[in-house]
């Protein structure tokens, strides 16, 4: 009986020592690379591209509206923002990439700059963003983004 618990134990020390090691720095290459192209695309106001970037269950979570979540909702969003809102430019930029041991799951934080066209000539926010993107059979895809704005919040009743 002794001899079976050794056996055992050694078998799952070996599975574990044996276990594939992720290349976290390939990974963070690889949603880089994915970041970027995601940005391109709404750069150019390229919805349909930019919906194959979004993981199904997504959510977005932009300052002062309420929770988007799915692609449908997701799509409606870019939509709104492409095709009626005056929005001129929209340009993200990554400051940093982190990805988990397990190389499925990461995060990203970055900068955002989003210029509208008023008639009062154009207005540029500038503000941050945290991505949170998981790996979904060996591709990247954005799981949730949260952003908001670096402009002071309006002033209050006075």
């Amino acid at each position: 009986m002794r001899t079976l618990g050794v056996i055992a134990v050694a078998s799952v020390l070996s599975l574990a020592c044996n276990a594939p090691r992720v290349d976290l720095a390939a990974e963070a290459a690889a949603l880089q690379a994915r970041s970027e192209a995601v940005s391109a695309a709404e750069a150019a106001k390229d919805r349909e591209k930019v919906l194959t970037f979004w993981a199904p269950d997504a959510i977005i979570q932009g300052a002062g509206t309420p929770q988007v979540q799915g692609r449908e909702g997701i799509d409606r969003s870019y939509r709104q923002l492409f095709d009626s809102s005056g929005l001129k430019a929209l340009s993200g930029k990554s400051s940093s990439v982190v990805v988990a041991a397990s190389g499925d799951l990461a995060y990203e934080t970055g900068v955002n700059r989003v210029t509208f066209g008023t008639p009062e000539g154009d207005v540029l926010d500038v503000g941050k963003y945290l991505a949170v993107w998981k790996k979904i059979d060996g591709t990247w895809y954005i799981a949730a983004v949260s952003a908001t704005s670096d402009a002071p919040p309006p002033a209050g009743p006075k």
